[in-house]
């Protein structure tokens, strides 16, 4: 019986998640006491959090960090989080991200030009051969 009654709690506080409850304050220290409550199971919930919200709840939750730490960084699931979130837990660096986004738009930038210079080139030769 308690175990259907938290799994109906984590369905209600995963749509409050959807419903953006961090914008109404009452409700979301109201949120954060009943993750406090439900612990472990309110992890995945608290997970599904953008990183500035989780960021906010740890803050002010201080008793859930460690426990969601050790959670979110077993390799199954730490492997499914994107990483602004490991870096809000303190499990990636933020530096790494940087210089990834960074790369990215180099490579694609780069990718670009040498499709354009390959069509000018081909107008070139058509241009020629007329």
């Amino acid at each position: 019986m308690v175990a259907m009654q938290v799994e109906f709690i984590m369905e209600i506080l995963s749509r409050l998640v959807n419903k953006q409850i961090w914008k109404y304050p009452k409700l979301w220290v109201g949120f954060l006491k009943c993750a406090l409550l439900t612990k472990p199971q309110s992890f995945s919930v608290l997970l599904q959090l953008p990183p500035a919200q989780l960021e906010n709840a740890l803050n002010r939750t201080a008793a859930l960090k460690a426990p969601l730490i050790a959670h979110a960084s077993q390799p199954n699931i730490r492997s499914s989080l994107p990483r602004s979130v490991l870096v809000v837990l303190g499990i990636a660096s933020e530096t790494q991200n940087t210089s990834q986004v960074q790369t990215t738009p180099t490579c694609t930038v780069d990718a670009a030009n040498s499709d354009k210079e390959a069509v000018t080139e081909k107008s070139k030769e058509s241009s020629s051969a007329s």
